[in-house]
């Protein structure tokens, strides 16, 4: 009898110190969410140029969880995510100071979107974002693109060891050697800001286009190890993209070390010559998109890119290529194999280029517009290609309206007969004339 009365004792004592400990559960949960409310009510006057945050309301009972731009946890309902991209802009604004310190409260965020808000920057702001890294310890996500922030937030961003993912892009950064702005005596300060963000070990995307970078800031790249994406459109890259006179270009020779990286975007610089042997790529073997378009490259050969074995995308348009071929490699076609997207679009091939082409045996798109000009002489006769063609964008209406469209384009280009996996051709804007139509074939 003892035995059984001690043991509906102890059943009621688990009870009863479960229900204070999932009452104190509670307690803390909605403490830290009224914390967290009245923290983003104080924000809310930095971020509401045109009235975005209008959900964000100081009542009684009002659920910060389900106002706009805000994302909480669905167990813990602390704050994850804040969205106040665009929430600051207007017309002909002045840049502004953020005091980063506003967000200390918000210990959980993951992801913080703040861009297109005129966030300025300079050593006055030095060290702020500095301040959130030992709050912020799961800050993933850090979106500051289209503001006017320079090379000083730079040393301050690199506290932030967390990241994984950071948009710097369209701001006004140059990779200079010390930071505008105020003097300060701390000789560290007077290095470049950007060698700081090899602290960043995480650090798996990385957008700095838009900006006035050059190529010493190539050297900065090299210590990321873990970045996948990397981009650097529309900056002041130039220079050749081969040896010359026994030197390595700095703006590829600082990227072998980056084995991880699938994306790259060096587009819309200043980059030239030629890609017929770049060992500097031989490391990138996981790439699958490299962007090039919008330089002044020359010509691309096989063995430029031969190492790039599991590239899917290339896009080479914009450029000043004549020939995908070259006699130094013994004339090699392209041969990678894995290549599903080819854009050529404005460069200065000729009708020949697709005969160049016919071992790309995965591509699925191609364009390659604004550059064929004169005759089309047909020297076989194929349908196997129209056949699985789903869609062309073409502009050689004189040509092609006379011979039954799509399915006489064999006729026309018989070196196409080879792409079996072809879906989507864009011929447009070409210059196309009259063809040469052998005996037998039609």
């Amino acid at each position: 009898m003892m035995m059984m009365e001690w043991k509906w004792l102890w059943f009621i004592r688990m009870a009863v110190l479960l229900l204070v400990l999932e009452g104190c559960r509670w307690c803390t949960t909605d403490a830290w969410l009224e914390h967290e409310r009245i923290a983003l009510l104080h924000l809310k006057p930095f971020f509401n140029y045109g009235n975005p945050l209008k959900s964000w309301v100081d009542l009684k009972g009002s659920d910060c969880c389900k106002w706009e731009r805000v994302k909480c946890n669905t167990i813990t309902r602390r704050v994850i995510q804040l969205s106040l991209n665009s929430t600051k802009w207007e017309y002909n604004m002045d840049y502004w100071y953020l005091n980063a310190s506003m967000f200390l409260p918000f210990e959980k965020l993951k992801s913080l979107y703040l861009s297109e808000n005129a966030i300025g920057g300079n050593l006055e702001n030095e060290g702020r974002f500095g301040k959130l890294s030992s709050t912020l310890s799961n800050l993933e996500i850090l979106d500051l693109s289209y503001n006017h922030l320079n090379d000083s937030i730079l040393l301050s961003l690199s506290e932030l060891s967390s990241l994984r993912y950071l948009d710097l892009s369209h701001n006004r950064f140059e990779g200079s050697s010390h930071p505008r702005g105020k003097l300060i005596t701390n000789y560290m300060v007077y290095k470049s800001g950007f060698q700081w963000l090899s602290r960043l070990t995480k650090l798996e995307t990385l957008y700095l286009s838009g900006n006035s970078l050059k190529n010493s800031i190539m050297v900065y790249m090299r210590n990321l190890s873990s970045l996948k994406t990397l981009s650097l459109r529309y900056n002041l890259l130039e220079g050749k993209l081969i040896h010359t006179q026994g030197r390595l270009n700095s703006i590829l020779f600082d990227m072998r070390n980056l084995s991880s990286l699938k994306t790259l975007r060096l587009s819309s610089n200043q980059l030239e010559g030629r890609l017929l042997d770049i060992q500097e790529l031989n490391n990138l073997t996981n790439l699958n998109y490299l962007d090039l378009s919008g330089n002044r490259i020359e010509s691309i050969s096989n063995k430029g890119l031969s190492n790039l074995i599991n590239l899917k995308k290339l896009d080479l348009s914009k450029n000043q290529i004549e020939s995908l071929q070259s006699s130094k490699d013994g004339g090699r076609k392209l041969e990678l194999t894995h290549l599903k997207e080819l854009n050529l679009n404005s460069n200065l091939l000729n009708n020949s280029v697709f005969a160049s082409l016919n071992k790309l045996l995965n591509l699925k798109t191609l364009s390659i517009s604004n550059q064929l000009k004169g005759p089309i002489d047909a020297k076989g006769k194929n349908i196997f290609f129209s056949q699985n063609l789903d869609s062309i964008n073409k502009n050689i209406d004189n040509v092609l309206r006379k011979y039954n469209e799509v399915y006489m384009l064999p006729y026309f280009f018989p070196d196409l007969d080879a792409f079996t996996s072809l879906r989507e051709l864009n011929m447009r804007a070409n210059e196309l004339i009259d063809f040469v139509i052998h005996k037998g074939i039609i």
